[in-house]
């Protein structure tokens, strides 16, 4: 095939002709350039020409540009080498261009490629190629033939077909291989014969082993029972059992013929326990599919492959269409009878092509539901050919596009409305009533939806001056008249908006703009535009007028300091109290950059702040921060900030003075300071105190005590038996006296200076406190001391702070929480002291864990942890009960 000029074939060569018309052979050759071309660009497969010397493309048709993705300036940019691919994916070669057989009618013969697309993937082809001449050059004409889907099947195919082979030689193997078992029984169910395969399935090397034996001797008659009544069943009524019964000790589905004689039973025995579970996993897949058909806002159904092609299976989706799943199934011409006629014979007759192929196979058509409405569906089908053996059928599924195809045509009829609209009324608005007026006969044509609006009926189109002059607004009829008349005269743009008083007497707002046209005389003849009703956006901008000026007000009335603050940070306007707040008078704060406002501080907002806090509508509450601002005179001045986002440009951040709460803020502190000082004081002087009068009652009190005791004790004994007998019991009752008086001293001893506490430390003073504590109010105290920790010893003041704490909680759990079980854990090292007393009783409530009004309980506790720096918590139990925490360390809590 040759070509010249582009698209002439070169005439063939002959004898000499007479000249013909010159005229007529032009219109010969340009009517056969035109149907090449025709015939090239119109070609339904991709069809290009490249340039043999430099391998770019000289020509492409539309074919090739809709499958390959590249519009036509980027396919004359490439060159064969960017397109063509081996079929092992590889970039093609110079040469492998030329490689193709040149077959005997100039063609060059078919040659498989893959091709690559625009979007990356690549197509399985086959090309057809000549050589010709194109505008002078050698060239090649290329006609590619997408075969991917072919390739794809074929593909699929060889697959299929191993997978087949290899199936049946399993199949054959098995055949030859395995054959039923076979048992022979007598009457009295004892065994005559078993083959090889029987040996197998009942688990014996030989057949003496079972030969002669009662079958139920040798096997479990209660896991047996089916086959037991089967076998007795068969005997009494000498008629063959055919069943499948479990084996449970074998953990096998065994599948029985039986077929009794007078001498006994001839049984037939396969082991069908993989069958079985892939008829569990069929049933399985078939319920998952039904649930899944049931549950699908698309029909899924299954028909004969032959028209009528009536329904095997239908999903409960069907209900689309009004009608039950028992309906459509009862009548085997539903479907084609729910067809609309237009798209029946269509439709019936591209399945009948489509189901001979067996390929997938989409198409679209009409169904009528039970109300007689029609709705759309796009049904992709296939032809399905069970391997079995049974009937071929059709499987598919129809997806009900009624709306979509609608919402298609109602597109459709909008563009086709715009359209005529446009033509008819192209000098109007695109929105609101149209109206047009015939100047030459003064004839004003209002649609009815303009005095619909209006609350009036449709008026005469010759009597539109005297009621429009009554219905506009006094002050807009003036404007109206001169704005028409420098439109007519002038010839510029009629925009304007005018008040129209309705039925009810309220004004109503109107947009009116128009277009006229002149005439070659340059008068105005014709006249056309339409009226929007915009008293709704009047309406609203008057509103916002009116909240603007609200929020003005309030904006420069508010008692705090109020900045409005741009994305960049730059101050747009300050309220007031911000201005007087920040020394600042006029307008000499705005424009000002945030940044120079704070005194050694970034701003908090917006840079820290998560992006979502600048949205208007964000769900954030406003965002608290403290700045320290500085003034006009350099005074720094603390502010508590809080910052909301205005809009997607601004944010306001709200000032409020803070040098009062600071003030009182630092009063406090060093009121807490003199406070902790002076319980430290306290602590201090309670423990020498306690310790002065308890050396005093040891001293003196306590030793005076014992002494008139053994005196009197001395006395008794040496002159007893002279004093008179009421002297003498007197003196006894007194030495009873001065003995309690001695162990009274000796109690509040311990109580004020517990012995042990000094003498052998912490741990030693808590056993003894918690085995002196009483048992007869029902309360066990457990005292649980960490290893190692039995003589260790802390700072004295430490150890005397933890023991006051403990007796303290302890009493508490016993008389308040009516605790019955006390534990009181001992932890830590020679630098730090960890105590926990926890108890089981009622808890406390969350308001007393600062302490109850005049109790001082647990306010002394808390007062001499902060006394030796140890930190002190008292806690709820998960559950129920009472924590009481002392933890110090030597560097501090």
């Amino acid at each position: 095939m040759r070509a010249h000029n582009g698209w002439m074939p070169t005439p063939e060569r002959g004898p000499p002709q007479k000249p013909k018309d010159l005229s007529a052979t032009r219109d010969a050759a340009w009517a056969s350039e035109q149907q090449c071309r025709l015939l090239f660009d119109g070609h339904p497969q991709p069809i290009w020409v490249f340039d043999q010397s430099n391998m770019r493309m000289l020509a492409v048709n539309a074919a090739a540009i809709t499958r390959y993705g590249y519009s036509r300036e980027e396919f004359l940019q490439l060159t064969v080498l960017d397109v063509r691919r081996t079929l092992q994916g590889e970039r093609l070669t110079v040469a492998q261009v030329d490689q193709d057989v040149i077959g005997p009618n100039g063609l060059r013969l078919t040659t498989r490629w893959q091709h690559a697309l625009k979007d990356g993937n690549v197509m399985d082809v086959e090309v057809t190629s000549c050589d010709l001449l194109w505008e002078g050059r050698a060239a090649r004409l290329v006609v590619v033939n997408d075969v991917t889907e072919r390739t794809a099947m074929q593909r699929q195919a060889e697959q299929a077909m191993r997978e087949t082979s290899t199936v049946r030689e399993l199949l054959d193997h098995v055949i030859h291989r395995v054959g039923d078992a076979i048992i022979a029984l007598d009457k009295n169910l004892r065994f005559t014969y078993l083959n090889a395969p029987a040996l197998r399935l009942l688990q014996r090397e030989r057949a003496e082993q079972l030969v002669g034996s009662y079958i139920w001797d040798e096997y479990e008659l209660e896991h047996g029972r089916a086959f037991h009544s089967a076998y007795t069943r068969a005997l009494r009524n000498q008629q063959s059992e055919i069943f499948e019964a479990f084996y449970a000790p074998w953990d096998k589905w065994i599948e029985v013929r039986v077929f009794p004689s007078p001498e006994g039973l001839s049984i037939f025995c396969n082991d069908i326990t993989e069958r079985k579970l892939f008829e569990r996993l069929l049933l399985d897949r078939e319920r998952d599919f039904r649930l899944l058909a049931e549950h699908m806002p698309a029909m899924i159904y299954r028909a004969s492959v032959e028209p009528p092609y009536h329904a095997l299976y239908v999903s409960p989706s069907i209900q689309i269409l009004g009608y039950t799943v028992q309906s459509w199934m009862a009548d085997p011409m539903a479907w084609t009878q729910a067809l609309h006629p237009d798209d029946r014979e269509r439709a019936l007759g591209a399945l009948s092509e489509a189901y001979v192929d067996g390929g997938d196979h989409q198409i679209q058509y009409r169904l009528r539901d039970a109300q007689g409405q029609w709705r759309h569906f796009r049904d992709r089908s296939r032809r399905i050919d069970p391997t079995d053996g049974s009937p071929a059928y059709v499987q598919g599924i129809a997806l009900d596009v009624t709306d979509l195809v609608e919402s298609e045509q109602a597109l459709r009829a909008s563009e086709a409305s715009l359209r005529r609209s446009e033509q008819r009324y192209r000098l109007a608005a695109a929105s609101g009533q149209v109206w047009d007026w015939d100047i030459a006969h003064d004839r004003l044509n209002l649609s009815p939806d303009f005095w619909a609006q209006l609350g009036f009926e449709p008026m005469p189109a010759t009597a539109y001056s005297s009621c429009l002059g009554a219905l506009i607004h006094p002050e807009d009829l003036i404007l109206y008249r001169n704005a028409m008349r420098r439109h007519l005269r002038d010839r510029k743009p009629f925009v304007m908006e005018v008040r129209l008083s309705d039925a009810r007497g309220a004004w109503r707002w109107l947009h009116v703009q128009g277009q006229a046209e002149w005439n070659d005389q340059g008068w105005a003849t014709f006249m056309a535009g339409t009226t929007v009703d915009i008293s709704p956006r009047k309406k609203a901008e008057a509103a916002l007028r009116e909240s603007e000026a609200y929020r003005r007000k309030l904006f420069e009335h508010l008692a705090d300091g109020v900045l409005l603050i741009d994305r960049d940070d730059r101050i747009l306007d300050a309220n007031p109290q911000a201005l007087n707040m920040l020394g600042y008078t006029g307008e000499s704060l705005l424009n000002m950059s945030l940044q120079a406002l704070l005194a050694n501080q970034e701003p908090t907002f917006p840079a820290t702040l998560p992006v979502d806090h600048l949205q208007p509508q964000s769900p954030h509450p406003s965002t608290l921060t403290e700045w320290n601002v500085l003034r006009r005179d350099g005074t720094v001045l603390p502010v508590e900030v809080s910052i909301r986002a205005l809009d997607a440009e601004r944010y306001i951040a709200v000032l409020r003075d803070m040098s009062d709460r600071r003030a009182a803020q630092q009063a406090l502190l060093t009121h807490q300071l003199e406070l902790s000082e002076l319980n430290q004081r306290l602590m201090k002087q309670e423990q020498s105190t306690t310790q002065r009068l308890a050396q005093a009652l040891h001293d003196n009190l306590g030793q005076s005590l014992a002494v008139a005791r053994l005196n009197l004790e001395a006395v008794l004994i040496s002159e007893g038996a002279t004093l008179p007998a009421a002297l003498a019991a007197q003196c006894q009752r007194l030495s009873q006296v001065l003995a309690q008086a001695v162990l009274d001293v000796r109690e509040v001893l311990a109580d004020l200076r517990p012995p042990l506490l000094e003498e052998l430390g912490l741990a030693a003073a808590l056993d003894n406190e918690t085995r002196a504590t009483p048992q007869t109010l029902g309360t066990d105290v457990l005292l649980e001391i960490a290893e190692g920790l039995n003589r260790q010893r802390w700072p004295t003041d430490v150890e005397y702070c933890a023991f006051m704490v403990v007796r303290e909680a302890i009493a508490n759990a016993r008389l308040h929480a009516r605790a019955s079980l006390i534990r009181v854990l001992l932890g830590g090292d020679g630098s730090r002291l960890m105590v926990d007393v926890i108890d089981d009783g009622a808890g406390m409530p969350p308001d007393m864990s600062q302490g109850r009004p005049g109790h001082l309980g647990i306010v002394g506790m808390r007062e001499r942890a902060i006394s030796i720096g140890a930190r002190f918590a008292i806690i709820a139990e998960p559950g129920g009960g009472t924590r009481v925490s002392l933890n110090w360390g030597a560097s501090g809590p």
